[in-house]
C-alpha cells in the first residue's frame, strides 16, 4: 500500500478517532511518538506472584462459552479506564500511569480474571499499545483478548485490513480471541461499511484463517439495527451490550429533542429478551452505568445497607447483571486497585441475589431515579465539544453532588449557604470556567454521538442557569 493511500496516515481519520474518543490535539504526532516509545519501553516490570494466587484464582466464577469451550471469568477487565498520570484532566488521556496499570493487570490475572477488552480508540489510541505490552508478559493461553473494528470511522476494505494488521501488531498477538464490530447503531452505516465495502466478509475470512476465534458486535442502536444484524445470515459467536439494573427496571423515555435528532434507542429489556431468544452469549458493558450505580445517593444506599451493610453499591449492580441468563462476562473499567479488589469479592465466587435483595434493589432504584440524576456514563463519545465545554466532567460534577445530597436546595433551607459555597468551590476546582455548562451554545452536535441518548443541550441549559443563579445570590 502506498504512503499516499495509507489509512493510518490520513489526517481526517486520525481526527475521527479524536472526535469519537474525546479529542486530542496533534494525534498524528502523538501516534508516531507512541510507536517509537513502545519500542523503547520494553516488556514492563517483572511479575511477582505470591503463593496466594492458586486459591484466589480458583475462586473466580467461570462461565463456559459453549460455542468454543472457553472458560471465561465472569469478571472481565475493561481497558477503557486505565489509571492516568497525575495532572491529566481526562480519564481518557493517552498518558496511562503504566506502573499502576501494570499492577492492575497482573493482580487481575493472578486472581482469576482472564478476559481483557480493548479497542482502537480507547485512551485515544494508547489502550491497545499498553494492553499488548501488559499481557505479553503472561502466557498467551492465560487470557482471552478482545478488540474491535472501529466502524464509526467508515473504513473501506483496504483501510479495514490495515486497521486489523495494526491491531495485531499493537496488541502483540497472532490472533484475537474475541473480535467485535464496534458500536453498531444505525442500519445504513452497517450496510455501507460491513456489506458494501466488504469488511464483514474480510473479517469472516480472518476467522477462517484463525486470526479471529470468535466474531461478534457491540450495540448502541435502535430496534431496527438490532433486528437487522440478527437477521443476517452470519454465524455470530457473541455480542456486547449495555446491561444494568437501572436500564432493565426503569424504562428510558428520550426527550422530544433527542427523538428529533437521533433514532429512538432499543428498549433495554426488549433488547435483552430479543438477543436471549437467539441464544447468543452476551458480554456486558456499563453494568455500573459509567460508575453512576457505584455511588447512588444517600436514600438509595441506606435501603441497600439495611439488607447487606457489608456490600458496596457496585457489588449489588454486578450481582444483578450476573443473574441474567446468557451473560458470559461482565466488564468493569477498574481504575484503582480498590475497585479490582472489591469486584473480586463479588465474583470470586459470585453469589446470586436473594429474593429479599431483589426487592431491596427495586426500592433503592426508585429512590435513586427521583434525584434528577443525569444518565451520563462519562464515556466521552460526545467530545470534543466545538465550544470547549467538558460535557462528561460537567455532568459528573453535578451527579456526584446529587449522590452526596450536597446540591443546594431552596434558599430558605438552613444549609443553603454552605451547600451553595461547596457546590461553587468544587465546580471551580474540577472544571475550568471556560469549560462549564454556561458556555454551551445548544448547537446539538453532541446529541447524535451520545450512546445514552441524553438531551445534552437541555441538560446543559438547566445546569448553566442553575449555576448562574448560585453565583448571583
Amino acid at each position: 500500500m502506498s504512503k499516499k493511500n495509507s489509512f493510518l496516515g490520513r489526517r481526517k481519520v486520525l481526527a475521527g478517532i479524536a472526535a469519537a474518543c474525546g479529542g486530542l490535539a496533534g494525534l498524528g504526532t502523538w501516534a508516531d511518538h507512541m510507536r517509537e516509545k513502545s519500542s523503547k519501553i520494553g516488556p514492563g516490570p517483572d511479575i511477582r506472584l505470591d503463593g496466594y494466587k492458586e486459591t484466589q484464582a480458583s475462586a473466580m466464577t467461570l462461565r463456559e462459552n459453549k460455542g468454543c469451550g472457553d472458560k471465561v471469568s465472569l469478571l472481565g477487565f475493561g481497558c477503557m479506564r486505565y489509571p492516568v498520570m497525575a495532572g491529566e484532566n481526562s480519564p481518557r488521556s493517552p498518558k496511562i500511569n503504566e506502573t499502576a496499570a501494570f499492577e492492575l493487570v497482573d493482580y487481575a490475572l493472578a486472581h482469576g480474571v482472564n478476559y481483557f477488552d480493548t479497542a482502537w480508540g480507547y485512551h485515544n489510541g494508547a489502550s491497545q499499545l499498553f494492553t499488548g505490552r501488559a499481557l505479553k508478559r503472561h502466557p498467551r493461553e492465560s487470557f482471552y483478548l478482545a478488540t474491535k473494528m472501529p466502524g464509526y470511522l467508515k473504513p473501506d476494505l483496504a483501510q479495514a485490513k490495515e486497521i486489523f494488521a495494526t491491531q495485531l501488531k499493537n496488541c502483540q498477538v497472532e490472533y484475537f480471541d474475541y473480535y467485535l464490530l464496534h458500536n453498531l447503531s444505525q442500519v445504513a452505516g452497517y450496510q455501507e461499511t460491513y456489506e458494501k465495502q466488504g469488511v464483514l466478509d474480510y473479517l469472516l475470512e480472518e476467522k477462517k484463517r484463525g486470526r479471529i476465534r470468535n466474531l461478534g458486535w457491540s450495540f448502541h442502536g435502535d430496534k431496527a439495527m438490532l433486528e437487522y444484524v440478527l437477521s443476517r445470515d452470519v454465524p455470530w459467536d457473541f455480542c456486547m451490550v449495555q446491561l444494568n439494573y437501572h436500564d432493565m427496571l426503569h424504562e428510558l423515555v428520550p426527550s422530544p429533542f433527542v427523538k428529533r435528532s437521533v433514532p429512538t434507542p432499543a428498549p433495554t429489556r426488549w433488547m435483552f429478551e430479543t438477543i436471549s431468544a437467539k441464544h447468543l452469549p452476551m458480554i456486558v458493558m456499563e453494568p455500573l452505568l459509567g460508575g453512576r450505580l457505584a455511588r447512588l445517593n444517600g436514600a438509595a444506599l441506606r435501603i441497600l445497607q439495611t439488607v447487606a451493610p457489608e456490600r458496596t453499591a457496585a457489588s449489588w449492580a454486578f450481582r444483578y447483571v450476573a443473574g441474567l441468563p446468557n451473560v458470559l462476562c461482565i466488564l468493569s473499567g477498574m481504575t484503582y486497585l480498590e475497585h479490582l479488589k472489591d469486584n473480586l469479592r463479588t465474583f470470586a465466587p459470585y453469589t446470586p441475589l436473594s429474593d429479599e435483595e431483589k426487592q431491596a434493589l427495586s426500592k433503592a432504584l426508585k429512590a435513586f431515579v427521583v434525584a434528577d440524576n443525569i444518565r451520563c456514563t462519562t464515556c466521552g463519545y460526545c467530545m470534543p465539544c466545538p465550544y470547549g465545554v467538558d460535557i462528561p466532567a460537567v455532568f459528573r460534577h453535578h451527579n456526584d453532588l446529587l449522590d452526596d445530597d450536597a446540591v443546594p436546595r431552596a434558599d430558605r433551607d438552613p444549609n443553603y449557604a454552605a451547600a451553595r459555597s461547596n457546590y461553587l468551590a468544587s465546580l471551580s476546582r474540577r472544571i475550568p470556567e471556560l469549560r462549564t455548562a454556561s458556555h454551551c451554545t445548544g448547537c446539538g452536535q453532541c446529541v447524535s454521538k451520545c450512546p445514552q441518548f441524553i438531551d445534552i443541550p437541555a441538560e446543559m441549559a438547566k445546569l448553566g442557569q442553575f449555576q448562574r443563579q448560585l453565583m448571583t445570590v
